[in-house]
């Protein structure tokens, strides 16, 4: 044979598996095109409308008639709706009550209710998984000619199938004009083939009411929807009473088949809005009942803690509300296993603030004792530590003072706070050997407090113009002091603004000031009558000092000689 012959040989094979391709190819479109015109013909395809006791429209979802009146349906699609209707694309709409369903399947066979609507589908079939089957989309246009599903395992009445990938829409399987088979797209991963009986042989087992029971009633789902279906006359309270009676209630959905309105996040959402309207209407009182600690952690939203805990501290301050977040809050983060950084924020700050106003009112013994609470929870916010170096300082420890603030760096915006906490403490350690008398700013009086034989609390007069110690006679008489023996029987003549009066001369064993104590003061026993139970600290205690007075600073220092 020649290179013509050959070349020419090879020229007409090539032509012919070309012609036979592409009449495959027509034969193919022409095949889908029948099954589309098939369908159009004949099934009998619509919208199923799942709706709750409130009318509340749960989903809404394609479907196909089969035989007389029954449609396969998804279990998942279906839940939290007592009321099932069919309204087919030609016009009407008909109710489903009953059918053949078991609890745990996944699909269930329903039926129209006799006369419901006058269209019939194709009839129900029993699969035959040794022959193919036909497919086509109830949401599309799309249709495939030739499928072979793998049977797997019984599903209830059905047999659940793998599915090409292509197939991702909800749709019939045919074979002989018969539906023998579903697909759901979105709803199940798996087709559910039907092995039973043809349609016209079928029984109603079950009740829609009775999968609505089964599935959804008095579960914390239900409660919700109730909630949600409240009349908008009724007050957020009442609803909110509601939301929280529901979580009381365990789920009867998984999450993945919850409605979307009925999500527990969903629901906080609500409640937290109904939680802001109450509380700026100023019923925090209300809010802090409702909502308490266990109520909080079965609800396990981090956030609404924090709405409740902002109230708490509105209505009954810093301890109250530090105490739900250490309580409630604290439970939710090591039950979630992961910080909220606005949550860790919302407990420092209070700490802060609860630190600050008891170091203003220098309630000293509480404030380190919040302090020692605030460092196990913050031991590394420079804030609170200074507010402990602060609390020191009017302990009066300087040494332990000194030691918290020079043990760590501070950011910028302290460093104003710590510089002036360094001279305070610098102050201290100046007065250390010396008695710091402390009164207000350019005062004309300085009161001292003392304490007078270790005993007897006595209030004094800084009164440098007086020779002597004076002071009442009811003190006195309580330290049971006596006269000083010798000279004129231990009285003196002394010159007051009321005139000339005869005093008692007493020995103090000790005068205390601010820790500081002088021995064996002599004192005028003497009551002055514009200033009853007050008396004089006058130079024969004064001139044992050095006095450093600075009016403008408010304080009087007196060093030892």
């Amino acid at each position: 044979m020649t290179d013509e012959e050959d070349f020419e040989k090879i020229t007409r094979e090539t032509r012919r598996e070309q012609e036979a391709t592409l009449r495959a190819e027509l034969q193919k479109k022409s095949d889908v095109k029948n099954v589309e015109q098939q369908n159009e013909k004949k099934l009998a395809s619509g919208w199923i409308t799942i709706t709750d006791p409130w009318d509340m429209q749960v989903t809404k979802f394609r479907a196909a008639i089969a035989g007389d009146g029954w449609l396969a349906l998804p279990a998942r699609a279906c839940l939290a709706g007592n009321r099932w209707e069919f309204s087919p694309d030609s016009g009407g709409k008909g109710k489903i009550s009953g059918g053949l369903w078991v609890y745990g399947d996944s699909v269930g066979l329903w039926r129209l209710e006799k006369s419901a609507i006058a269209e019939k589908g194709h009839q129900l079939g029993s699969w035959d998984e040794k022959e193919p089957v036909a497919w086509a989309s109830l949401e599309s246009d799309r249709a495939y000619p030739f499928v072979m599903p793998k049977p797997g395992r019984p599903d209830g009445f059905f047999v659940s199938s793998s599915l090409p990938e292509t197939i991702n829409e909800t749709g019939i399987f045919m074979q002989d004009e018969n539906i023998v088979g579903w697909s759901f797209g979105s709803w199940l991963e798996k087709g559910y083939m039907w092995k039973g009986l043809r349609g016209n042989a079928v029984k109603e087992r079950t009740w829609v009411s009775s999968f609505y029971n089964i599935t959804f009633a008095n579960g914390r789902e239900e409660k919700f929807a109730m909630a949600l279906a409240m009349p908008k006359d009724y007050n957020g309270i009442d609803q909110l009473a509601s939301f929280i009676d529901g979580f009381r209630l365990q789920p009867k959905l998984s999450l993945e088949d919850t409605p979307f309105y009925l999500l527990p996040e969903e629901v906080i959402r609500k409640m937290r809005h109904i939680v802001t309207t109450v509380l700026q209407g100023g019923n925090e009182r209300k809010i802090i009942t409702m909502l308490d600690s266990q109520v909080l952690k079965d609800i396990g939203d981090i956030h609404l803690v924090m709405d409740v805990v902002t109230a708490i501290n509105s209505v009954y301050g810093y301890e109250a509300a530090i105490g739900e977040i250490e309580d409630s809050g604290l439970f939710l983060i090591h039950q979630q296993g992961s910080s909220v950084p606005a949550f860790s924020t919302l407990h420092a700050e209070l700490y802060r603030d609860w630190l600050q106003s008891l170091v203003s009112a220098r309630l000293v013994a509480r404030g380190l004792q919040t302090y020692d609470s605030a460092k196990e929870y913050f031991p590394d916010d420079p804030y609170i530590h200074l507010l402990g170096v602060e609390l020191e300082i009017l302990h009066g420890d300087w040494q332990e003072a000194e030691r918290l603030l020079y043990m760590r760096y501070y950011p910028a915006e302290l460093q104003d706070h710590f510089s002036l906490l360094a001279l305070r403490i610098s102050d201290m350690k100046g007065e250390e050997e010396q008695i710091v008398i402390r009164f207000p700013s350019r005062s004309g009086r300085i009161i001292v407090n003392a304490v007078i034989n270790e005993t007897s609390e006595q209030d004094f007069l800084v009164d440098t113009g007086a020779s002597m110690v004076t002071i009442p006679s009811s003190t006195a008489e309580t330290l049971g002091l006596e006269n000083i023996e010798g000279y004129h029987g231990g009285r003196r003549s002394v010159s007051t603004a009321g005139g000339v009066v005869t005093a008692r001369e007493v020995i103090i064993d000790t005068l205390e000031i601010n820790g500081w104590i002088e021995y064996e003061v002599r004192a005028l026993v003497l009551d002055m009558p514009d200033q009853p139970g007050l008396g004089l600290l006058g130079l024969n205690y004064l001139g044992r000092f050095q006095l450093d007075l600075k009016p403008e600073e408010g304080k009087l220092k007196l060093k030892r000689r």
